[in-house]
């Protein structure tokens, strides 16, 4: 019924200013506490820079608020006589609130892991409920139960408050018209961000209002990335560089002197002038989780005493001291290795859509030159579906956790499981196999956090804090890989084997420099192949798949983002190119930048003749050659 004599605001719209602001004030928390908990990184901005910050920071905040809210409170504001309907409503809209402010604390503990929001993480860990309940109910459990006790005092406080102070007061039709389409107008404006045209805002839109990365990182919320990254599955991001002109570029930077094009339609693709013979070397990469060379006393010159194995193995083994991991999640280090694939922005994720396109595999090589190929991982199965984009890149044999038993008596259960179980698994695989020749990888998970506790000897460290944990876990990594050496010589595959020890990303990384956040250990131990020697070049993960074919002697058609790591060519030009969340950077022997697509973000320097302006052009036009031919399909020949 029309109640045609206006009275004092109605209740339904008070609610909805108060929940519109109550959202802004979260979000604004949100920013304030980031800005707060990691203020070194922030550091370096302007009182200037912080004041956009915080205010642009508002549009990406509305743009969250008016998707998720704003449809509830356009239901809320409907003429509608009905304690039930907007008790009901009410719930709902504390419901959406709870997990908005889940979001942005589970972004808070997520960011210094990788020093920005959360981004494509979240494609992945939708799709891995074990870990996400084992973190919820672990690390996360006491910010969990704040929150749950703040939506449970909600809702005693809205059926007070219902029961009591509910009077809808409704104005003429043209009145309430008038508010509804008023609200649809604030909703659609809030989605889109700005008053002009063009599209709504994306993630890329920040560098609109910011010119660093950390004053993105300040203007951004992690709810905000997470929506759009999540919903398509990639960023829009925009590199003006000219597609033609990029591919040249990335051709000349990526192929040694004794390789030429294999097919003037996959422009990348690549292959020995003069075929080479196929040696009797077996390959075994181990996938290190979240290693970083400081907390190895051989490549820091660190005294942590947690790497007794990795230390003599750097000290026999062909050492790269400036090497990069491409990405800053396993997924990135597990393209990069296996198939020699940039994980660029605007592109689907690996797992997500990007398999989709022909891609240069090396299990598949190797497996059809005879060899037998498996990878083991000691994460269960779909974690991350690894072991499925296993199989489809070529491994003959594919194990998780499910698979692998348990051998020893551990003091705690391990979220990702445990190193020397599936080093010992796969060792008995390439034992017993029919084949002569075998290409393995194993990933490990022990040293992922949440870190648990392995066995008493490893408890070093009684801190409760991350290095702590780190450490402990490292130092049970570590007699996991002598175990496994060990286990290979008394099977008799040691000799004519190289062990490729490489980290998927850095974990632990004290500052925002390329160099820190992107630094890995990488070494190959071959004592009786390979003889022992440092390097100081700068080298990639996606180096790998070149250099193991070089190695093996394997001669086969392939597509990668790299270049052997032994062609002694252009040394001083070898760089390693990396990706991190929608920003790219190019880290070279004489400095580093970031770079958004379309402009240059940050520079590193450490040579005084270090050119970023040079160094730009060449990122932009790896980038847009790793866009285009992936995007139209030409990165590697079809079948």
């Amino acid at each position: 019924m029309w109640i045609k004599k206006p009275q004092k605001t109605d209740f339904r719209f008070r609610w909805s200013i108060y929940i519109v602001l109550l959202a802004a004030l979260m979000f604004t928390a949100a920013r304030l506490a980031l800005f707060e908990c990691y203020h070194s990184l922030f550091a370096a901005l302007t009182a200037q820079e912080i004041k956009s910050a915080f205010l642009n920071g508002l549009r990406f905040d509305f743009s969250c608020i008016a998707l998720f809210l704003g449809p509830l409170v356009f239901l809320l504001n409907l003429p509608v006589n009905s304690r039930r309907w907007a008790k009901w409503l009410l719930y709902i809209i504390s419901l959406v609130l709870l997990i908005l402010a889940g979001l942005l604390a589970a972004d808070l503990i997520y960011f210094p892991k990788v020093n920005r929001h959360i981004a494509e993480e979240i494609i992945q860990i939708s799709h891995d409920w074990d870990f996400v309940i084992s973190y919820m109910f672990g690390p996360a459990l006491w910010p969990l139960l704040g929150l749950l006790a703040v939506f449970a005092a909600a809702i005693f406080f809205i059926r007070y408050k219902i029961k009591t102070s509910f009077k809808p007061e409704f104005g003429s039709p043209l009145a309430e018209g008038g508010k509804l389409l008023l609200i649809i107008i604030l909703i659609v404006m809030g989605i889109r961000g700005h008053l002009g045209i063009g599209k709504s805002l994306g993630v890329a839109d920040v560098y609109n209002y910011a010119q660093t990365p950390s004053a993105a990182a300040l203007t951004l919320n992690g709810a905000f990335t997470a929506y759009q990254v999540g919903r398509k599955g990639q960023v829009d991001i925009e590199n003006p560089f000219p597609a033609e002109e990029a591919i040249l570029i990335a051709r000349e930077e990526l192929f040694s002197p004794d390789e030429i094009a294999a097919d003037a339609r996959y422009p990348l693709m690549r292959t020995k002038q003069e075929a080479s013979n196929l040696k009797d070397i077996n390959i075994m990469i181990v996938l290190l989780e979240g290693w970083h060379p400081r907390f190895v006393d051989s490549l820091s010159g660190g005294s942590y005493g947690v790497t007794p194995v990795f230390d003599k193995i750097v000290s026999e083994g062909v050492v790269f001291n400036n090497a990069y991991a491409s990405g800053l999640r396993s997924m990135f280090g597990f393209a990069a290795v296996l198939a020699g694939v940039p994980l660029v922005p605007g592109l689907p994720m690996f797992g997500y859509g990007l398999e989709m396109n022909a891609l240069s595999s090396m299990p598949k090589n190797f497996s059809d030159a005879g060899y037998y190929t498996l990878f083991a991982q000691t994460s269960k199965r779909d974690s991350y579906r690894l072991c499925a984009l296993a199989s489809f890149l070529g491994m003959q044999d594919s194990y998780g956790w499910e698979d692998i038993p348990e051998l020893l008596p551990y003091e705690e259960k391990a979220p990702f499981g445990y190193d020397y179980d599936a080093l010992m698994f796969a060792a008995d695989k390439i034992k017993n196999r029919k084949e002569k020749n075998f290409f393995a990888m194993v990933f490990t998970g022990i040293t992922h956090e949440p870190f648990a506790r392995t066995l008493p000897q490893f408890d070093k460290y009684t801190g409760d804090d991350w290095d702590s944990g780190f450490k402990n876990t490292l130092a049970y990594a570590d007699w996991s890989i002598g175990e496994f050496l060990e286990k290979a010589k008394q099977d008799g595959w040691f000799d004519n084997t190289i062990f490729i020890f490489v980290a998927d990303h850095t974990s632990g990384a004290k500052t925002d420099s390329l160099y820190d956040k992107f630094r890995i250990p990488l070494v190959m131990y071959a004592p009786k192949i390979l003889p022992a020697v440092r390097r100081n070049i700068t080298v990639s993960q996606m180096d790998l798949a070149p250099t193991i074919y070089a190695l093996t002697g394997l001669s086969v058609p392939y597509t990668a983002f790299g270049r052997n790591i032994f062609d002694r060519s252009r040394e001083n030009e070898r760089f390693a190119f990396v990706s991190e969340g929608v920003n790219i950077g190019l880290i070279t022997p004489k400095g580093a930048i970031r770079h958004s697509g379309t402009q240059l973000l940050s520079t590193e320097a450490l040579q005084d003749d270090f050119d970023p302006v040079s160094a730009a052009k060449k990122l932009q036009a790896l980038d847009k050659a790793a866009y285009t031919l992936l995007k139209e399909n030409r990165w590697f020949e079809h079948e």
